[in-house]
C-alpha cells in the first residue's frame, strides 16, 4: 500500500538528517520541507513536495515550478491540500493548473479531495466530491487521490466513519474510471495506531498519508509494518 509522510513544517536540520536515516530503507513518498528536500536522495523512499507553483515558468518570486521540483528529484506533489484553500485562498482552477505543470514535466499529483464537516452531514449525494474531481485536466495519465475529512485532518481522537469513507472511495473510483484515468487513492484523517488495521481493509483503498503519526517514529514503525 502507499504511504504518504506530509511533514509540513516540522522538523530542523539535525531533526531531518534523524528522520531521514529512519526512514531510509522504507518504501514510503517523504514531503519534506522545501530547503530539505536535498537530504532526500538517496533511500528506498520516494520524495515529493508539499506543494507546486500554479505557474510553469516566470517572474514570481517565492514560488517553485514542476521543471524545478523534478531537478532536485522530487517525482510527486500535493495538490489541493485543504490548507492551501484555508489559508491561501486556493481555487479549483489554481489546482487544475497546478496539475496540468505536474503532468507536463511527467511528475505525479497527489490530488486531495477534501469534505467539511457541514458537507459529511448534508451533501449525501457527493457533488461536492465530483466538484472537486472534475478540476483534474483532461489526458491525466495518472493520479493520486488523497481523501481527507477536514475536520479529521491532525485529529488521532476522532474516529473514522469507516462506512461513509467506503461510499466516498468507491465515488472516487468509479468517476475516475468513468474517465479512464489510472489512479491510486488513498485516505488521510485521523489515522493512528489503535484503527490502521480496520482502515487499511476499507473497499477501494491503496493507501494512507499521514502527518501527525508521520512525527512519531514508534506510531510511524507501527503503521508502516502493519500495511505491508
Amino acid at each position: 500500500m502507499i504511504l504518504v509522510l506530509n511533514l509540513k513544517m516540522n522538523l530542523s536540520k539535525d531533526n531531518i538528517i534523524s528522520y531521514e536515516k529512519f526512514i531510509h530503507d522504507k518504501d514510503v513518498i517523504v514531503l519534506p520541507q522545501y530547503p530539505y528536500m536535498l537530504f532526500f536522495t538517496r533511500g528506498k523512499y520516494s520524495l515529493g513536495s508539499q506543494d507546486v507553483s500554479k505557474f510553469s515558468k516566470g517572474s514570481y518570486t517565492g514560488e517553485v515550478c514542476a521543471k524545478g521540483l523534478k531537478k532536485l528529484g522530487a517525482k510527486y506533489a500535493l495538490v489541493g491540500h485543504s490548507e492551501r484553500k484555508e489559508y491561501f485562498g486556493e481555487t479549483l482552477k489554481d489546482f487544475k493548473n497546478k496539475i496540468e505543470n505536474l503532468n507536463e514535466n511527467e511528475m505525479v499529483p497527489i490530488y486531495c479531495v477534501n469534505q467539511t464537516k457541514e458537507e459529511y452531514t448534508n451533501d449525501i449525494e457527493l457533488k461536492g466530491i465530483e466538484e472537486q474531481l472534475n478540476a483534474i485536466p483532461e489526458f491525466t495519465k495518472y493520479i493520486i487521490i488523497a481523501f481527507e475529512p477536514t475536520w479529521m485532518i491532525g485529529d488521532e481522537d476522532a474516529e473514522p466513519d469507516i462506512e461513509h469513507i467506503e461510499k466516498v472511495l468507491i465515488r472516487i473510483k468509479s468517476y475516475l474510471m468513468e474517465q479512464n484515468i489510472n489512479h491510486s487513492i488513498i485516505y488521510g484523517g485521523g489515522i493512528n495506531e489503535t484503527n490502521i488495521t480496520k482502515l487499511k481493509n476499507m473497499k477501494c483503498n491503496d493507501g494512507f498519508i499521514i502527518s501527525t503519526s508521520a512525527l512519531d517514529e514508534e506510531k510511524l514503525e507501527y503503521i508502516y509494518n502493519e500495511i505491508r
